[in-house]
């Protein structure tokens, strides 16, 4: 016989279903589990509760692809297997509660109808190694893979770059009203969704790879000639996703609605001194690789958006540069002839500097200062310390402790 126990769930505890098959040996039992977070509800579900009332729980993914394979184990594993089988011999579905991180698949059991609140956030620590793996992931996938996604991202960019164009600079009373109420506007309506987009649906965005790969390759996961490819490819994906959506956007016939925003942000592109356009995308990419940190230590979909929005809306409204966004904005202008934007403007005044500019960010101002803090690179520096306070003190006839 098979038993299969329903998965409840409560605001803010994970609880889970298995499935077993009724033999009188306990043995490892595999669970599949799914995490709910439901704010507003009280910590346990009512013995009356309708299903349609736990149903309007906002679904959290504890792992990509779906529902959780947690082998259980050791003692664990085989009191819940006890568990399973003694409901089976008396026709009763077990209630079995785990604690699954979504850092750490991995998961430990928690006593049988005991509940355990859900990781929302995870450390700065786990953020960390969170980032390095998925930069490894990323530079591990095929050409062609990573290529198509960068593709998608270069879209992403373009379909949501028109929604900046649209919305905000179309606010032209409330700019001459309330310029700094115009510009947040600007940036927060836009591209924080793409960047949304790509980190639930799954893209590959350049300026998010040059903190996540470097990361992998500080950790000793990737090589260099990795961390180049995926770069490489994920910048040529982008650029070419960008020029797609560029070109659908020029067909679809809506860049007469764009055309004030248009206007005013190519031409603003191409006018800074190279130092200040450099230095304005090193800001602009330490604001998207923190959101895409921040996203990555959020394990709801609001607390994404939220850690996303904050970074993105301040690049924007501030007025910093990204070598992305820009193949969208800046294409635009010289396209539908904005006077003075010209593709050599584009490529020498802006595009060089600022990929510079955002690669520095990404590998030094984030990925570097992650790992010293959290990483290989850190411990590094602490043996090196450590190794010249060793030679101090024997040159000085000391012992040294620590």
């Amino acid at each position: 016989m098979t038993l299969a126990a329903n998965a409840t769930v409560s605001a803010g505890l994970l609880r889970c279903s298995s499935s077993s098959s009724g033999s009188r040996a306990a043995r490892p039992t595999r669970l599949r589990c799914t995490a709910a977070y439901a704010p507003g509800l009280g910590s346990s579900a009512p013995n009356g509760a309708s299903s349609a009332h736990r149903h309007r729980s906002n679904e959290l993914t504890v792992s990509s692809g779906g529902p959780l394979s947690v082998l259980l184990s050791g003692a664990g594993g085989a009191a819940v297997a006890a568990a399973i089988e003694g409901a089976a011999k008396s026709g009763a579905a077990p209630s079995i509660t785990i604690n699954v991180y979504a850092a750490d698949p991995a998961a430990a059991v928690a006593p049988p109808g005991e509940a355990v609140p859900v990781k929302a956030v995870l450390s700065p620590p786990e953020v960390y190694a969170a980032c390095a793996k998925m930069g490894a992931y990323k530079a591990s996938q095929p050409a062609w893979k990573n290529l198509m996604l960068a593709v998608a991202a270069g879209c992403y960019t373009a379909m949501f770059g028109a929604l900046l164009l649209m919305v905000g600079p179309n606010c032209g009373g409330l700019a001459a009203s309330n310029p700094g109420l115009a510009r947040y506007i600007t940036g927060a309506i836009g591209l924080p969704f793409q960047l949304m987009v790509i980190m639930v649906c799954g893209a590959e965005l350049f300026t998010g790879s040059t903190a996540m790969v470097t990361a992998a390759y500080y950790e000793g996961k990737v090589s260099l000639r990795q961390l180049g490819r995926q770069w490489a490819g994920s910048y040529a994906g982008n650029a070419l996703g960008c020029a797609l959506g560029v070109a659908l956007l020029l067909g679809s016939g809506v860049v007469k609605g764009l055309m004030p925003g248009v206007s005013a942000i190519s031409l603003a592109k191409i006018s800074y001194p190279l130092h200040q356009t450099f230095i304005k995308a090193v800001l602009a990419n330490w604001f998207v690789c923190l959101a895409v940190w921040q996203a990555t230590a959020a394990q709801t979909a609001g607390g994404k958006f939220i850690s996303i929005l904050g970074p993105l809306s301040a690049f924007i409204a501030i007025g910093f540069e990204h070598c992305i966004a820009n193949m969208v904005f800046v294409p635009l202008g010289i396209l539908m002839g904005v006077p003075g934007v010209t593709w050599e403007a584009f490529l020498f005044k802006n595009l060089i500097p600022v990929t510079l500019g955002n690669i520095f960010a990404g590998a030094v101002c984030v990925a570097t200062l992650y790992s010293m803090a959290y990483g290989q690179l850190g411990k590094r520096v602490q043996r090196s310390l450590d190794l010249a306070e060793l030679l101090r003190l024997r040159r000085a006839g000391l012992r040294y402790s620590r």
